[in-house]
């Protein structure tokens, strides 16, 4: 096979910008072909020459792309294409965006946690109606416990965010190894329940795997302090909504900040959407104007390495999703 027949399928939408140029200039560098198109566009027929693929993938596509080697997502999450049996090969390398979005999804943490302390929601509604009162209690984040529930690139960036606005951080992950300068307690996913009660702030950032699913059960739930507030960033799946929301209506926990829902978009009908003590943003968490350039390192990192037959940063584990 000539270099020039190399297909690279390079497949934007409204999180993944895909620049033009730079693929332009990556087709010169490295003999590929470029096609690129919206997620949404592309059809079978892009897919079955594909040698590599770089964005979203549509999973019905991926069965017959039997020349596909590579999947790029431009997702931190994988558990959508993280299935062998998706593919016509067996031996087809899957990697994922780790790194792009930690910093603006912690920083989205950060927001939601100081709108709530501050009631910058109440104070708005106030503004609408010409109010001046003051909304009290207010709470600090200072010396307050943090309970991150997952210590990857977004819990880690979380967690140093935390300890610099003097939270005392207690870090769950499912491999615990050395305990990072940032974290000042680290446990492995056997001991959540023994943390969860002293947490002020349960921020999970999970990726969604058949062990993550609702580890945020209503047992857990209700182990809680009532002025316990939950952030979830990673993925609806990881709460168990319908005990969240009675906790939330029995007061039982003091409030949440949801990025992710189970389902999505989350139903009008849902009872989350009225509470005046949660903030529901639409899964935006991790957009920001700089993201691209954090793609293109990934981006130019990873294919310089296949080319040279070099192992690649970012791999997923399809047996673990992530």
């Amino acid at each position: 096979m000539a270099e020039t027949d190399r297909k690279i399928l390079v497949l934007y939408n409204v999180a993944f910008a895909a620049e033009k140029e730079f693929f332009e200039n990556l087709s010169r560098n490295y003999g590929f072909k470029c096609v690129i198109k919206h997620t949404r566009e592309s059809v079978q027929e892009d897919y079955l020459d594909a040698e590599i693929i770089i964005g979203q993938p549509n999973p019905k596509y991926l069965k017959k792309a039997e020349k596909l080697k590579w999947v790029q997502l431009s997702s931190a999450g994988a558990d959508h294409v993280a299935d062998a049996s998706l593919y016509a090969n067996a031996d087809v390398i899957l990697t994922n965006s780790s790194g792009v979005y930690g910093k603006p999804i912690a920083e989205h943490v950060f927001a939601m946690i100081l709108a709530f302390n501050r009631n910058l929601m109440q104070y708005e509604r106030n503004r609408q109606n010409c109010i001046w009162a003051p909304v009290l209690p207010m709470r600090d984040i200072y010396g307050s416990t943090m309970c991150i529930i997952g210590l990857g690139d977004i819990g880690s960036e979380v967690a140093i965010r935390g300890k610099a606005f003097g939270a005392r951080i207690i870090a769950v992950k499912r491999t615990v190894g050395n305990c990072p300068p940032y974290v000042d307690e680290l446990y492995g996913t056997d001991d959540i329940d023994k943390v969860l009660p002293r947490a002020d702030y349960v921020v999970l950032a999970l990726p969604n795997t058949p062990e993550t699913r609702e580890i945020l059960s209503e047992e857990r739930i209700a182990m809680l302090k009532p002025e316990a507030f939950i952030v979830n960033v990673g993925r609806g799946s990881a709460i168990c909504q319908e005990a969240l929301i009675r906790a939330l209506q029995e007061g039982r926990v003091a409030g949440a900040g949801l990025d992710v829902t189970e389902p999505e978009p989350l139903p009008a009908e849902s009872p989350l959407w009225k509470m005046p003590n949660v903030i529901i943003t639409s899964h935006t968490s991790g957009f920001s104007a700089q993201n691209w350039n954090r793609h293109a390192e990934i981006i130019s990192e990873n294919l310089a390495r296949y080319v040279e037959g070099k192992p690649l940063i970012n791999r997923v584990d399809f047996m673990a999703k992530y």
